[in-house]
């Protein structure tokens, strides 16, 4: 699943593409590319889903790459999140 999100990095908002690569029933894989490289973000989303924890938070790790910040970390959890919520409410995932 290919898509594309946008993120507030110090007062920028910039435009990444995103793409599911790993689906289990505990655990997914979302690469983000950008300019310098790829980073790998996994959530625990498939698991809390299964289990009916449809309002428990997901949890977003970093498994591949790096950022200069935690900031920036957390801005593209943040707005995986919410690719990830908008999904699930055209019921693509």
């Amino acid at each position: 699943m290919k898509g594309e999100i946008t993120v507030r990095i110090e007062g920028l908002m910039r435009h990444y593409p995103v793409e599911r690569i790993y689906v289990t029933p505990q655990i997914e894989h979302f690469r983000v590319s950008g300019r310098n490289g790829v980073i790998v973000f996994q959530s625990n989303r498939p698991y809390l889903r299964g289990n009916g924890l449809r309002m428990k938070r997901i949890d977003w790790k970093l498994i591949e790459g790096n950022l200069r910040s935690m900031s920036a970390k957390d801005a593209f959890a943040q707005s995986l999140d919410d690719y990830v919520k908008q999904l699930e409410k055209e019921g693509k995932l």
